[in-house]
């Protein structure tokens, strides 16, 4: 099988989500599937570009796109961030040949558009692997208020992406919950709890 992750951050970069997903990627590559991640070239932390562009890893291909590195210390420089990566991961989604599944996670927001997209034009499964709930991690930080127009406008997003998702992962039986209330419906709800990174998958 062929099967594409797509993250904002990977392995060697410290993101929970990236060192998470590599135990993913390279038990999968090491059954014998074909494994292939787009990430960024950024780092969590900084923003800097440090790593390469291509390379295969543990058996997983990973490419890892440029974009702009603003870094986390303002809102509209990680807007910005997202954006590019945003760009640039769907154009190298497109250049890869067809994938059987494609896995989005949550960082950025909303990355599972390209995997919706994907589906749509190519007809590759779509799964989503929730790290976090937006937009709702935006009202609790204050950044978004639930009544306003881009909360509901986003709130639908959600429903259209897990109603055409063939799997929607949650980390938790809240989250679980949470995800049911927002539209995901409960015959592809899989609670996948998160784990050490590094151990045994």
């Amino acid at each position: 099988m062929r099967i594409l992750f797509l993250n904002q951050f990977y392995v060697p970069d410290v993101a929970a989500t990236g060192q998470l997903l590599a135990d993913v990627a390279e038990e999968l590559a090491a059954q014998g599937h074909e494994v292939h991640v787009i990430c960024s070239r950024r780092t969590y932390s900084s923003g800097a570009d440090a790593f390469a562009a291509n390379e295969v890893a543990n058996g997983v291909h990973v490419h890892r796109v440029g974009g702009t590195g603003f870094g986390r210390g303002r809102v509209i420089g990680r807007i910005v961030d997202y954006l590019t990566f945003y760009i640039l991961a769907m154009w190298w989604s497109f250049r890869l040949t067809k994938m059987d599944v494609c896995v989005a996670l949550t960082t950025p927001p909303f990355i599972a558009l390209i995997a919706f997209v994907l589906s749509k034009v190519k007809g590759t499964r779509s799964v989503i692997w929730v790290m976090d709930v937006y937009p709702d991690i935006a009202v609790a930080y204050d950044v978004l208020r639930e009544k306003a127009l881009l909360y509901r406008v986003l709130t639908r997003v959600n429903r259209v992406l897990y109603r055409n998702a063939a799997a929607v992962i949650s980390l938790g039986e809240t989250m679980t919950e949470r995800l049911q209330s927002l539209g995901a419906p409960n015959g592809i709800l899989h609670t996948v709890h998160n784990w050490v990174p590094g151990e045994p998958v």
